[in-house]
């Protein structure tokens, strides 16, 4: 009955500085400096920030003067830059089976990946005089999910015929690409081992070289941890830096292909590794 009492008590103390509160909103934009942080496959394989932005809308509930809780809404964009040039290998389709033909040798791969979320951070705070720290959690739903770059390769088939160096670009929509020979965009026929109507491409999409499931490379959902400060320059406006962590692996494994070798029987690789989405936010705002 004691403890019973006292939850009582905490619950109604809780209710009373809710009922005092207040509520406002206001709307923030700015830059996002991104990368996906994770084991990386060999030395070959390098993952580099890439640049994005936000904007969205917040809506604080003010507790007391000096503490509040705050929820936003935004899109904003994630990703990497990602980059490999090392030993790796290179799949060719004939035009007229989609049978493939494989060729190891050297690969180097520049691909800047794009990952669009909406965001739902959910924080408290606490004012410092012009000062106000942040902290919370954050889910991410991904809305959006595109690479672009290129891939250069040379080497030979693994039946020995010379692969001269060509280059393909790369237009990749993670959630609508095709896979294998329907992932061609662009190429022209070439002779492989004495076989005619091999294409070499000049641009390809996501799935071009992808584990034979119906997967895509990146998941919905991304939770984090978000931790921040902002400082406002009057009673509406401010300026501001935040760190964002994802706790949770985005990538499926069943999609997340190597890029160093292939399996025995020429099957794709999967790896099983955790890739997290890490970033810092600068930001703009203002609150009503």
């Amino acid at each position: 009955m004691r403890y019973f009492i006292l939850t009582l008590v905490l619950l109604a103390g809780f209710g009373t500085a809710f009922a005092q509160g207040e509520f406002s909103g206001g709307f923030k934009a700015g830059l996002n400096f991104n990368n996906i942080i994770g084991d990386e496959e060999s030395a070959d394989e390098v993952f580099s920030t890439n640049t994005g932005f936000h904007i969205g809308a917040s809506f604080v509930y003010t507790v007391t003067d000096l503490f509040g809780i705050k929820a936003e809404l935004m899109y904003s964009q994630k990703g990497t830059q990602y980059s490999y040039d090392g030993p790796s290998y290179f799949t060719f389709y004939r035009s007229s089976t989609g049978t493939p033909i494989y060729a190891v040798g050297n690969r180097r791969s520049d691909i800047s990946i794009a990952n669009s979320y909406i965001d739902i951070p959910l924080m408290v705070y606490y004012k410092i005089g012009p000062f106000e720290l942040e902290a919370g959690v954050n889910a991410g739903i991904l809305v959006g999910s595109t690479g672009s770059g290129g891939i250069t390769f040379s080497g030979a088939t693994q039946a020995g015929s010379p692969i001269a160096e060509f280059t393909t670009g790369v237009e990749h929509a993670y959630y609508s690409d095709e896979q294998g020979l329907d992932a061609v965009i662009q190429g022209s026929a070439v002779t492989l081992n004495t076989i005619p109507d091999v294409i070499q491409p000049s641009n390809i999409n996501a799935y071009y070289e992808a584990a034979d499931n119906t997967d895509k490379k990146y998941k919905t959902l991304d939770l984090g941890l978000n931790a921040g400060l902002l400082f406002f320059m009057n009673q509406g406006l401010y300026v501001g830096v935040r760190a964002n962590y994802g706790l949770t692996d985005i990538t499926n494994e069943s999609q997340d292909v190597s890029q160093v070798s292939l399996a025995p029987g020429n099957r794709y690789e999967t790896r099983d590794d955790i890739d997290q989405n890490i970033s810092i936010q600068a930001s703009v705002g203002f609150r009503f």
